[in-house]
């Protein structure tokens, strides 16, 4: 429910703050990331080709993304369901951020190792970059950290870290030893938080930690190095590098707006508002 006036803390995220709002944000994910894909196991069996696709979209990520949005429309309204998930906003203008600035992970990758295209490879890459991408920022991003922060009124810090947490987690099983956990934990938890600044400081925008996250997976599929998220050495450099480059112009982006989004307590706790809303 936005609101029209109001304190800055509140105004600065649209939505009035509720704090009995962090209970059900929470169930409703670990209840999601739970069942995360076992409809779509259960189903699709070795399904190969645009079949095992069509049946990912379908049964794997479908019944989340309805599930998000009812719980966006329950907490707002109907009609505000989409910004509450930050799914209105520029995706054609995230889409050229993200291909300019994953850019140097792409030439990298490139130049380390071979482009590997075959039959499979559109459906590989709507099974391991356009729907996890697309699929994981709704539920981490516009879902839990977005929901806990701009609705549940909890800082970036706590927010972003319990989704950092519970995405680094989600991927520990790629590791096969305890050191590769650790590191695949470290650089998806980094990920999150990352991605969780993202779409804050590019006025709630769901579509830019969209282009980044939905890329940086295809340019791990289409010139392979690992089989898991943490990959060679010089794989990391090349995504903290991705990093560095979308904080500077993020940084220049929120200048140019006339300051960050984030600030202050915002980043510990967000002051509940007690005005009307409309």
């Amino acid at each position: 429910m936005p609101i029209i006036t109001g304190t800055a803390d509140a105004a600065a995220h649209g939505f009035r703050i509720r704090r009995w709002t962090a209970l059900p944000i929470i169930a409703v994910f670990l209840w999601l990331d739970h069942f995360h894909l076992d409809l779509f196991r259960a189903v699709a069996g070795d399904w190969t080709g645009a079949t095992r696709t069509w049946a990912l979209a379908l049964l794997g990520y479908l019944p989340h993304w309805i599930a998000a949005f009812g719980l966006a429309a329950l907490l707002t309204r109907p009609r505000h369901a989409a910004t509450a998930l930050g799914l209105d906003g520029r995706p054609l203008r995230a889409l050229l951020l993200g291909l300019l600035l994953t850019a140097p992970m792409a030439v990298g990758l490139a130049l380390k190792a071979p482009l590997t295209l075959d039959v499979d490879t559109p459906h590989a890459l709507m099974r391991h970059a356009l729907l996890p991408g697309f699929g994981e920022e709704l539920l981490y991003r516009g879902l839990l950290f977005g929901l806990l922060f701009r609705i549940a009124g909890w800082g970036f810090v706590p927010a972003a870290l319990t989704g950092a947490l519970l995405f680094g987690g989600a991927h520990l099983s790629q590791g096969g030893s305890a050191v590769e956990a650790a590191g695949i934990f470290a650089i998806t938890a980094l990920g999150g938080v990352w991605f969780a600044w993202l779409y804050i400081e590019w006025d709630f925008d769901l579509w830019v930690p969209v282009a980044f996250h939905v890329l940086m997976n295809a340019w791990w599929v289409v010139f392979p190095v690992a089989d898991n998220a943490l990959g060679p050495l010089w794989t990391i450099g090349l995504r903290l590098l991705v990093i560095v480059l979308s904080v500077g112009v993020t940084l220049a982006y929120a200048r140019r707006r006339g300051g960050r989004r984030i600030r202050g307590r915002q980043w510990f706790w967000i002051r509940a508002n007690s005005s009307g809303m409309r």
